[in-house]
């Protein structure tokens, strides 16, 4: 009898040191996949993407010199800081005339460049260049989109309670409340957080 306790001991022993064994595994996979992640969109910082050029309408010249254009006489910004390293369009070729056009990856030389056209597109809020209707947005990948994404509803609360909030790059939510600052990168944590403290503030006021 002590020897089968012994050995259901050793076998349960076992157990919990794979058990142990899987969960750090785990943790350190999602640990390189976080710098993965990470490093993927700061190669990323200096794009951003150019949706709702027709197709074609670059025909003839030079994609960067035709962006450049747009960004000149559409978005009023000129300069030599505006400097493309390069563009092109995403995917292959269209052969249905009736699908959404291919977006434009733009890749700027300078980070400030890439911040003051998302800037001028945001203001603008959809322009209108020969028969199309552009927007600029930032280059993410899928994962950060939806954790940005993510961020929707919290945000929404902060506006809603008078809250000055950002999100920052790449996906950092910040806002002062009761005179400290606050920084999430963690949608779940920045929901609790605005739920036991700010609306509930509200509602006790």
């Amino acid at each position: 009898m002590d020897e089968a306790e012994t050995r259901l001991s050793n076998v349960e022993d076992s157990a919990n040191n794979m058990a142990n064994d899987n969960t750090r595994l785990a943790e350190r996979v999602d640990q390189l996949w976080q710098r993965i992640e990470d490093y993927e969109n700061q190669s990323r910082r200096n794009n951003v993407r150019l949706v709702g050029l027709k197709e074609g309408k670059e025909a003839g010249s030079n994609l960067n010199d035709y962006v450049r254009k747009i960004l000149r006489d559409g978005f009023k910004l000129d300069g030599d800081e505006f400097e493309i390293e390069r563009s092109h369009r995403s995917g292959g070729p269209r052969k249905d005339d009736n699908l959404a056009p291919r977006m434009i990856l733009v890749r700027f030389l300078r980070y400030t460049a890439r911040q003051k056209v998302l800037a001028a597109a945001k203001k603008t809020k959809g322009l209108k260049w020969e028969g199309c209707t552009l927007s600029m947005f930032e280059d993410l990948t899928k994962e950060r989109s939806d954790q940005r994404r993510r961020f929707s509803p919290i945000m929404k609360t902060l506006w809603q309670h008078q809250v000055k909030h950002t999100l920052a790059h790449p996906a950092n939510l910040r806002f002062t409340w009761k005179g400290k600052r606050w920084s999430f990168t963690d949608p779940e944590k920045a929901e609790h957080f605005v739920r036991d403290n700010i609306t509930t503030a509200e509602q006790e006021d």
